[in-house]
Parts: structure tokens; sequence; C-alpha cells
């Protein structure tokens, strides 16, 4: 559990995640006053002290209150006199002198707060990856509870084309009386649809979560969000929506899942520690590629399997460019114009076949590549399944 934890803050450590809360805040408050306070301004330094000591300004840690003893240590000790006003200070204190202790002081202060910083940037890593893990542990359970009712992650090649229940016994009806009435699709609504059972505990902690990715023997293995309209908050954000550089996979948030589009785009950042989607560029190696090529994709509402059929690198073009962008290809109107994304798309694959035709549904994921300025890396793969 969290609580039988001890966190740590530069020099601080906490017994609780709480108390580690509350040193948080204090850190974002501290760097605030030293960003705001000029220290060469020996009045705004007293006012400081000042504004502390009356409880203006209230610490709610060990954090908060070692930097007022550090300001105190420094009043007190004669860089900025309580007991004398501004001329005083200007007829005694020696510019050169005041000037080194200011900037000492600011040399600490930034050092102390980069330390701080760098030690809760670690801490609320490590916090994120332990609730990941048990994120991970509890699809795990969810799944083996559910016996041989849940559908197995991983197809074989074999089970590519093969035709649902429900598709063959829809079948009859192309003789019918009804093949010329045009059709019109209906809408499918979330409401209107239930949450698998595997997915129910954990799409309660969070209704943004739109499904599950897994890649067979590697790291990924990640719940996968989505905001509509939005492809920035889950960039920096973690599952509990709390900061986390890492950040969380996440589907377009101009995609619809539901009234399923041609292609769902799924972004991770390409971090060096191999988390979220640090481990796709592996699947630039063709070997690796191929022994890696089935993904588990399920939505909260159905369970799907996929076969990477193209590995490719691209860039960021700019708004203004009329190059074709993969990461803009989520829906084709017509047959014409899906070929004609699937020939750009293959011009920019490097590994495989691209064995696809239009009604092929296609998960696309993204990541950033440090090949070229604005780089960016990408795998596609077809449902078999």
């Amino acid at each position: 559990m969290i609580n039988e934890e001890t966190y740590s803050i530069g020099q601080y450590t906490f017994n609780s995640y709480e108390e580690y809360l509350d040193g948080q805040e204090d850190m974002e408050l501290i760097k605030h006053l030293i960003h705001e306070v000029d220290f060469d301004d020996p009045e705004q330094v007293v006012a400081l002290y000042r504004i502390i000591r009356s409880g203006k300004v209230n610490f709610k840690s060990k954090v908060g209150r070692g930097f007022f003893g550090f300001v105190s240590d420094k009043v007190a000790g004669g860089t900025i006199s309580l007991a004398k006003d501004k001329e005083e200070h200007e007829d005694k204190l020696n510019e050169t002198s005041k000037g080194r202790r200011v900037a000492g002081f600011l040399i600490i202060a930034a050092a102390a707060i980069c330390f701080l910083t760098f030690g809760l940037g670690e801490i609320r890593t490590r916090y994120n990856a332990k609730q990941l893990e048990e994120l991970q542990g509890q699809m795990d359970e969810a799944k083996k509870s559910l016996g041989d009712n849940y559908v197995a992650p991983f197809a074989d090649e074999a089970t590519e084309g093969v035709v649902s229940d429900v598709s063959e016994a829809t079948t009859d009806l192309s003789d019918s009386e009804f093949d010329d009435q045009p059709q019109e699709e209906e809408t499918i609504k979330a409401s209107d649809l239930k949450v698998l059972p595997q997915f129910a505990d954990i799409y309660e902690k969070n209704h943004d979560m739109i499904g599950w990715l897994t890649i067979e023997n590697t790291d990924i293995n990640y719940p996968v969000m989505q905001i509509e309209a939005d492809n920035s908050y889950y960039l920096n954000h973690s599952f509990d929506k709390s900061k986390d550089k890492n950040g969380t996979l996440f589907v377009d948030g101009r995609n619809d899942v539901i009234n399923r589009d041609d292609n769902i785009i799924i972004y991770g950042h390409n971090m060096r520690s191999g988390a979220m989607f640090g481990q796709l560029k592996n699947f630039l190696d063709e070997d690796y590629a191929w022994t890696h090529r089935f993904i588990e994709f399920d939505t909260i509402y159905e369970t799907a399997q996929y076969r990477i059929v193209g590995v490719g690198l691209s860039e960021v073009e700019y708004q203004d460019d009329d190059s074709f962008r993969y990461y803009d290809f989520l829906d084709a109107d017509d047959e014409e114009e899906f070929d004609e994304a699937i020939s750009n798309i293959k011009k920019l694959v490097s590994i495989g076949d691209m064995d696809v035709e239009f009604g092929d549904e296609l998960i696309t994921l993204s990541t950033c590549n440090s090949y070229t300025e604005d780089g960016r890396m990408f795998v596609m793969a077809k449902r078999i399944k």
C-alpha cells in the first residue's frame, strides 16, 4: 500500500503519501515565491520574511518550514537586518558584498529548487509506475477470472478472414427485395453499449478510458484513454489524472471508436526508460517486428486482435505544407480515398507487406523518433479477429 512507503523530497522524508502531497504543495509555493520576489531588493526579502511569519503564506510541511528557516537565518545572520530601514542598509552594506550575498542566496535557492523538483518528479514517476502495475495486475486477474468467456488475446494468422456468425447470418439478405433500397447506417451511442466485465472496475476509476493495448512479450501493456477533440491532456497526465512526464496512451480525439473509423490512431511518448511507446523503436528491426507482429487492442466494449502490416518513419509537417500526413488518415469517404491514403502510407513504410484493402479495420501506433527533427514513427496493424 502507498502508506507503507517512505517518500523523499530532497533532504526531507515523509512517512505517508499525504505528507508527501503537502510537501509537493509547499514546493510549488516556494517556486512561486522565488519567482515573484526580487532578492536584489532588501525590502522585498524582509517583506517575504514578514509575510511568512504572519501566516499569510501557510506552509503545510517540513519543506516549507525548512525554506522559512533558511530565509530567517539569512535575515538574522545579517544578510538583511530587520532592525534597520532601507537608508541604513544603503549606508552600511557594501554594494559588492551585498551583491555576492544575494547572488549566493539565489544560487543556493536555485540549486535547492532544481534538486527538490527533480526529487518530486522521481517520486511522482515511481508512484505512477506503481499505480500502473496495480492496474495491469487488476487487468490480468480480470481476464483469468473470466476464463473461457474471455476472447484469447493473440490469434494465429489462420484466423484472418474468418467471418463471424453475425456476418454470415446477414449475408442471406443480399438477394432480398431490399437490396435496391438505400440503407442508412445507424449511429451507435455509448449509452447503448455495455462495458465488458474485464474493464468494469478499472473504467469506474476513470471514464476517459476507451480501451487497453497489449503487445505480447513487450512492456506495452497499458490502458488507452480518449478525450474528444483533445490530443494534449494525456501527454503529461497519468491514468489517475495526476501530472506525469510519461503521460498515458491515448486515442486521437478526432477518432470515433464506437462507430468505427477506418484507422484508429493511438499516441504515446517514446520514453528513454522504455515506458509507454519507448519500445516501439524496436519494431524498426524486421526480425523483431515479425516475432512481435500481433497486437491486442480491446476497446471497453469489444475485444480485437490485429496483425502488423507496416512500420514507417515520417515527420510533423507544417500547417501550410501540402505533404501527406499519416496522422490525418482517420476515415475515408470511399474506396478511392482509402486507396489513396494507403498508397501514401506505403511510401513511408520500410517494413511490412501493407496487405490492406478497403473495409479493413486499422490501428496506427504513433510516437516520436529522433531520426530527424520533429521525427515520428508509426506502426500500422489491421484487424484479424
